[in-house]
């Protein structure tokens, strides 16, 4: 056998051994440091990231991974800072670089590492950029909320956008920076509304999804079904699923002895919820004093509400605790017929303190929290 076809057949072996190598385990060891262990070898081999150029990357790097596999193709070696996808991972995207085939943290900072615009840390021992205002992402390569891009750089949005006065005036800003309308003579601001002095729905659409009424207090909207008020003003309806909305709380919601972080609606409350304010909007006075504007959605007595409505279940039985200024408490129906009882029921006088068509009316009241579990219920209001 010739010399130069002894030297092929070892390179050829070589090659294979190389090319079907599979990453068993990463382990970092340090600040810069990257041990990758070869499921075919017995060590491990060291690669000191701060020390590999965009450039040489590729020399060690496997772009060429199969979905769904670490089998190396090093015909198809690339730069990976370019993007590479790994097991379902691209590195380019999780702060990491590619090496041998598997995504591995790039510990040291580099003057672009937060897209110049954020400040970059490595103390962890990988990436980690804390962003300055208006940037959000890994990198800080993205707009955050209420910011939109000009050219390269991200630009807070004008809080007038948007906003039309009801064709009747003008929107500014106040000098917190808060948009606010200016009306027309024979207008008035109501939220980011312009109401007619003559006739306070004018101008009034209701978002195309309710209709507007006039009521002791002022216009309101009675929003359709599925929507329930924007704001304070009434003026407006926006999807139930908008406003009835859950929120980080630090509470026993299930009443199982334990707190919870985060509270999130169940389709009854939100259904209530929106049942109220169309309640509330369209209810006639009938002579007593009563008020239509909307009541807005609380996170935190709605978990107060589902934990007594817990309490409730568990005893079998009705009784009031934990309530910030009014609170309404039955079992028995679903939300639409809980309600017609609420407002029409036996000792369900028009406003009669303490019942539950006065706690829904009060004019002092601007918040509810709702709980509903199985058929017991609780509204909580101040």
């Amino acid at each position: 056998m010739s010399k130069n076809i002894v030297i092929l057949f070892v390179m050829s072996f070589l090659f294979f051994v190389f090319a079907c190598s599979t990453v068993e385990e990463v382990r970092d060891v340090g600040s810069s440091d990257i041990h990758i262990k070869d499921a075919h070898s017995s060590g491990d081999s060291l690669y000191d990231i701060s020390d590999i150029s965009d450039d040489s990357l590729s020399d060690i790097s496997d772009t060429g991974c199969m979905s769904g596999s670490k089998r190396c193709d090093f015909q198809k070696v690339q730069n990976c800072m370019n993007g590479v996808w790994v097991d379902g991972e691209d590195c380019s995207q999780t702060g990491k670089v590619c090496v041998n085939g598997s995504c591995v943290y790039n510990t040291k900072c580099k003057s672009d590492s937060c897209s110049g615009h954020g400040i970059c840390s490595d103390s962890s021992g990988k990436v980690v950029c804390t962003c300055d205002t208006g940037y959000t992402g890994t990198y800080c390569e993205s707009c955050a909320s209420g910011y939109h891009r000009e050219n390269t750089l991200c630009v807070k949005d004008n809080p007038c956008n948007g906003v039309t006065c009801s064709n009747h005036g003008v929107c500014k800003l106040d000098s917190l920076g808060n948009p606010k309308c200016e009306c027309d003579s024979g207008y008035h601001s109501d939220g980011l509304n312009c109401i007619s002095d003559n006739n306070p729905c004018d101008g009034v659409g209701c978002s195309a999804h309710g209709k507007c009424v006039v009521q002791r207090d002022g216009a309101v909207c009675i929003c359709d079904e599925g929507y329930s008020p924007g704001d304070a003003s009434g003026l407006t309806c926006v999807p139930t699923s908008q406003v009835c909305v859950g929120g980080a709380i630090d509470y026993d919601v299930d009443n199982d002895g334990s707190n919870d972080s985060w509270f999130e609606p169940n389709e009854r409350e939100c259904l209530m919820y929106e049942l109220v304010n169309r309640t509330r909007a369209s209810h006639n006075d009938e002579g007593t004093p009563e008020c239509h504007k909307p009541l807005l959605w609380s996170v935190e007595w709605s978990a107060h509400g589902r934990n007594h409505s817990y309490k409730m279940r568990d005893r079998g039985g009705l009784f009031h605790e934990d309530y910030p200024w009014g609170q309404n408490c039955a079992y028995g129906c679903e939300p639409a017929c809980e309600m017609d009882m609420y407002m029409n029921g036996a000792n369900e006088g028009h406003c009669e303190m303490l019942s539950h068509h006065c706690n829904i009316m009060r004019c002092g009241f601007s918040h509810i929290g709702i709980g509903y579990v199985d058929t017991w219920n609780t509204q909580n209001f101040y």
